[in-house]
């Protein structure tokens, strides 16, 4: 149990901070147009993608580790689609586009991180242990 604790716990901080750093990449970007009008703009674009990538690996493998039930008490995000957008993310990338990238970064995302953000807290203080 203690060692899935531990690895769960650094999986959620690693998506903590990264999502932190998507809202610092992204900020300048006000509309799904500022991602391909640019160079600068493109290559946003291309990190935002991989850090969405690696976000939602990251609770790919928490419910790999802990099974589907560790996200049974936060049904304020569409967990099924956090993990469809890792798959679509990492087989179809060329049918990526601007809006859908803009949309997930500057709506979904803030969910995400105040959703990880209490997952961490409720993973350290023991309240997930029965799914670890």
């Amino acid at each position: 149990m203690y060692q899935n604790k531990e690895r769960v716990s650094n999986l959620l901080n690693l998506a903590i901070q990264e999502m932190e750093l998507l809202g610092k990449m992204s900020a300048e970007i006000i509309c799904p147009d500022d991602f391909v009008t640019s160079i600068s703009g493109m290559t946003v674009f291309r990190a935002c993608g991989m850090s969405l990538q690696f976000i939602t690996e990251s609770f790919v493998k928490i419910r790999n580790l802990c099974g589907p039930e560790f996200f049974s008490q936060y049904k304020t995000i569409p967990w099924p689609a956090v993990f469809g957008m890792r798959n679509f993310l990492s087989h179809e990338y060329g049918d990526v586009d601007a809006e859908g990238i803009y949309n997930t970064v500057k709506d979904n995302i803030p969910k995400l991180l105040g959703t990880s953000k209490q997952m961490l807290k409720d993973v350290q203080s023991g309240e997930l242990d029965q799914y670890l």
